[in-house]
């Protein structure tokens, strides 16, 4: 199974939008959050702006014609902050997982955005904190700073590396 990443076009928004609910389903089971009274999955409200915005980039990840899970980045950052770019949404659909797809995935956006990454979790996330510092880890030698800070969701681990240029 050949997952590709594609920059995402406008018929691939309410694709996104129909695999949104299995994303937050994922997240559930590690943050608790409710399922609705609907018997729904609500989140990601606003990710119409990936394609809307300047500096925010959205894009499909397929294996074929089906489709296999989504990435947003934000490089809309305040440069007094010192970050170019950051991953604020990533998801790759279950049957797709594993073979390193989503580290290959991960590692195809940092080559092609140059610079400064941030990338946070939500620290009850265990399956996202193994992760991302493996691939962080693997894609920077290691060299990454590692911080800590509170959100509305609780806390969140924060990575920042420089990509390889």
């Amino acid at each position: 199974m050949d997952v590709v990443l594609h920059k995402a076009r406008g018929e691939d928004l309410p694709v996104v939008k129909n695999l949104v609910p299995y994303y937050i389903y994922d997240m559930s089971e590690h943050m608790g959050w409710p399922c609705t009274r609907e018997g729904r999955f609500d989140g990601c409200d606003g990710i119409e702006r990936y394609w809307e915005d300047e500096g925010k980039h959205a894009f499909m990840l397929r294996c074929g014609d089906e489709p296999a899970g989504f990435t947003m980045v934000r490089g809309d950052h305040n440069k007094d902050q010192q970050i170019d770019y950051s991953i604020a949404e990533f998801f790759v659909v279950r049957k797709f997982r594993g073979d390193g797809v989503g580290e290959r995935i991960a590692r195809e956006l940092f080559d092609r955005f140059r610079g400064r990454w941030l990338v946070e979790y939500l620290a009850k996330n265990k399956p996202a904190a193994a992760f991302w510092r493996k691939v962080i880890g693997r894609y920077c030698g290691g060299e990454f700073q590692q911080k800590t800070r509170w959100s509305e969701w609780g806390m969140m681990h924060v990575l920042v590396f420089e990509s390889r240029g």
